[in-house]
């Protein structure tokens, strides 16, 4: 288990490339990405696939790495389509969904080659069943389902009132779903939520989610070739320290896939953003000054909420608890201070009352660990128009890839002719 610790701080010294960076950057160990896949499979069962979540990072040279280590592609955008264009993913492969589909939205992942949708509601049903007239093959859907109990999970997304996926109740209250030629449905989806604990917990989920998808392709006479049991599999943010040790997940996992229902001869999907994608990177960053106001210290970082963790409304703004790494020779004695960055408003508080060197100077370069997921692709990237952060992936410090998320605004004229 590779456990993120002061070592990218070496890590940068040794290496030419990184340390000729301007920051701020987000520096990726494809190496630590891949072992996290790795260490996925490794407790999957027998004929399960994995799903990477775009949305947790969709940086083309980071997903390119993970896609090449076995992951298939989870897509809800039209821009994570691009990026998964760019990355080398197969859309043949890939799933599609997200709640508030359109038809035109499907006719244009119909045109990239994806074939794979996970459907939302009876009025996302008919927008594909629309699309897919000039379509040629068929096109094999999975219904989201939102099960009547809540899992125990930090983000809960099933189980609840949530804008996700069919209640169960209403697919079994409506009878035969209409659906236009081509278009097979052939399991369900089940996602309890986000960061849902350790293997326990995870266990416990999936093992629910087998036992109402088993019941629900027997009330609606839906084969369930494929379940997609979702993920949660838990990383720290913005803090020093790992994921819990998957591997007692392994049996449980086991165990359902041999039991005697539907679920033991369907294909499993399971689905991985965070936990294949946190460990992996750093926010490296700058230190503009150091002052006092009213006996409270300030560190001012050359980055801030534009960069890093920006979704209060998903709580994942490390305010109250992040890990600032210093540069390797700085004092012992530490002090506290609230740690900011460049923008104009009090709200760009990257954390509070976090403990550094007492020596930390104007210009040091630090590191925030645990951020390569949510990181660049949760922040408000274009708040008080600042440049993107540049987003490096390396491999023991030699550079593999830079890239830049394009900012500001453009013209579009087609729309007023």
């Amino acid at each position: 288990m590779i456990v993120v610790s002061d070592t990218i701080m070496d890590t940068i010294a040794s290496s030419a490339d990184l340390a000729a960076l301007p920051t701020p950057y987000y520096a990726y160990d494809l190496d630590v990405a891949e072992q996290r896949v790795s260490e996925l499979f490794d407790v999957f069962p027998s004929n399960s696939e994995l799903f990477f979540s775009f949305k947790a990072n969709p940086l083309p040279g980071l997903a390119s790495a993970i896609g090449a280590a076995g992951a298939r592609a989870d897509l809800t955008s039209p821009g994570e389509i691009d990026a998964a264009v760019a990355a080398g993913f197969d859309l043949g492969l890939a799933l599609y969904g997200g709640p508030g589909k359109n038809r035109d939205e499907f006719v244009h992942a119909l045109s990239m080659g994806i074939r794979s949708f996970s459907i939302e509601s009876f009025h996302d049903l008919g927008a594909l069943n629309a699309a897919v007239a000039n379509v040629d093959g068929d096109v094999q859907v999975l219904l989201r389902v939102n099960p009547m109990e809540p899992p125990r999970a930090k983000l809960v997304m099933s189980g609840v009132a949530s804008q996700f996926g069919f209640e169960e109740e209403d697919l079994l209250a409506h009878g035969p779903l209409e659906r236009s030629p081509g278009v097979n449905i052939v399991g369900f989806h089940i996602y309890w939520g986000t960061q849902v604990g350790g293997p326990d917990e995870l266990a416990a989920c999936f093992s629910n989610a087998v036992t109402t998808a088993e019941a629900l392709a027997t009330s609606l006479d839906i084969p369930l070739d494929i379940l997609n049991l979702g993920g949660g599999f838990p990383w720290p943010y913005a803090v020093d320290g790992s994921g819990p040790d998957l591997s007692p997940l392994r049996e449980p996992l086991a165990a359902l896939r041999s039991g005697d229902g539907a679920a033991s001869s369907a294909t499993w999907w399971f689905e991985s953003g965070r936990h294949c994608t946190a460990s992996c990177g750093h926010l490296v960053t700058q230190v503009m000054d150091r002052k006092v106001s009213k006996d409270k210290e300030f560190v001012i970082l050359d980055s801030g909420i534009n960069h890093l963790g920006g979704m209060t409304g998903l709580g994942r703004i490390p305010r109250f608890a992040i890990r600032m790494i210093p540069p390797n020779n700085r004092s012992a004695d530490t002090l506290v201070a609230d740690v900011v960055g460049q923008l104009c408003t009090p709200l760009d508080l990257v954390g509070r009352k976090v403990e550094i060197p007492t020596d930390l100077a104007i210009g040091d370069v630090v590191a925030i660990p645990n951020v390569g997921a949510y990181g660049a692709s949760g922040s408000l990237t274009n708040f008080l128009s600042r440049p993107a952060v540049l987003e490096a992936c390396h491999r023991s410090g030699k550079i593999t890839s830079i890239e830049q998320l394009a900012t500001g605004h453009r013209t579009v004229d087609h729309l007023t002719q």
